[in-house]
């Protein structure tokens, strides 16, 4: 089975990245929104990408349509990013009647698992797999690639083939809360919350120590307002609840705080960082007012890191047992993603030592103070 038409629903910032990295793989694409004003934006943006690269004889290659028959013919149709679950089942069923019997369905599928869409809905189990793109679509190469027990191999084969001409690689994965990326995030970004809240730095001091220690690209709180703390709580509270409210991945109650306040990261201009043009200037000053013991220790670094890393490394254990993921997908997915050299079992060997814990005495503890 071979793939040569491409469906994508959603003209949002996934979609329109998705369209024009096809386009440039020579793929025949149409892309659908129920707005028209963002389908206009959406290819505007393409046609202006790919005149800068001298590829505007591509621009006939692509459609932006607001009618769902005219995917007939699509060779698989992708749902750019997953909104309300109510309003992807209808969108899901108005479609039915225009897929290819051949057809595949691509449906988002990263903090929701995809067997949650798959209950009352009337998709191909047959012929339906998960795409989570990690973001920036653009520039990072991982996509997490969920299988259903009923998925044929055909589909599942031809969706590999398409993720690796374009660039991608795939990591198979068994569906479930966040995937591997998305279940390892939160204790990444829980773990830099609880070292906060224990006095033990301040965020620019907490990212400096696992950006030196472990030679990486950017610590948690330039992770999480990167991605939006509005987006990160949402799926905090959603992985949380889906696996059974483990206490070890409740959701910050630090975090909510500077949502209700509107402070989401980047995007807002302050989160735990203040931003102008996009660019670090600043620690938020509000901190102090939510976090009772900010800054009040100085600690080493490589307990700062060892703090950062270790749960990250006893929940990719457990998700792997879980899902029966192998090491090698876990590192992949979670370097690829995060732009990591090593992967969580790789640091839990080559440091092994960072991570023995250490125990505390009651001189530590900060109602002592």
């Amino acid at each position: 089975m071979e793939i040569n038409a491409i469906g994508i629903l959603g003209a949002n910032a996934a979609g329109t990245a998705l369209a024009e990295i096809f386009l440039k793989h020579g793929y025949q694409v149409r892309i659908y929104d129920v707005f028209k004003d963002s389908l206009e934006i959406a290819l505007a943006k393409i046609n202006w990408s790919l005149s800068r690269e001298g590829k505007e004889s591509l621009m006939p290659n692509i459609e932006g349509i607001q009618d769902l028959f005219k995917f007939k013919g699509a060779d698989i149709i992708i749902e750019a990013e997953a909104g309300e679950l109510d309003e992807r089942r209808q969108l899901f069923f108005k479609l039915k009647d225009f897929m290819e019997p051949g057809c595949v369905i691509a449906a988002s599928c990263a903090v929701q698992p995809l067997k949650v869409l798959m209950e009352g809905s009337e998709l191909p189990k047959d012929r339906t797999v998960g795409f989570n793109f990690a973001r920036p679509v653009r520039e990072n190469a991982l996509v997490e690639l969920v299988r259903l027990d009923a998925t044929r191999e055909e589909c599942l084969e031809a969706a590999l083939n398409l993720l690796r001409k374009i660039g991608k690689t795939p990591v198979l994965v068994k569906d479930n809360p966040g995937q591997i990326v998305g279940r390892l995030f939160r204790p990444f970004v829980l773990s830099a919350f609880k070292l906060l809240e224990a006095g033990k730095g301040y965020p620019h001091e907490i990212d400096a120590a696992f950006r030196e220690v472990g030679q990486l690209p950017a610590g948690p709180f330039e992770a999480v307002d990167f991605m939006g703390l509005d987006a990160d709580y949402k799926a905090a509270q959603s992985i949380y609840e889906a696996l059974g409210r483990p206490e070890r991945l409740a959701p910050s109650a630090m975090e909510l705080r500077l949502v209700q306040y509107g402070q989401l990261g980047r995007k807002s201009t302050i989160g735990f960082y203040i931003y102008e043009e996009g660019r670090i200037v600043g620690e938020n000053p509000i901190l102090s007012n939510i976090v009772k013991y900010l800054g009040l220790k100085k600690v080493p670094k490589e307990e700062i890191f060892s703090d950062l890393l270790r749960p990250v490394i006893e929940e990719a254990r457990i998700l792997a047992a879980e899902i029966m993921a192998s090491e090698y997908d876990v590192e992949t997915a979670m370097k690829l993603a995060m732009a990591w050299p090593k992967g969580p079992f790789a640091y839990a060997r080559d440091l092994e030592p960072l991570f023995v814990k250490k125990q505390v005495s009651e001189f530590e503890k900060l109602d002592s103070y």
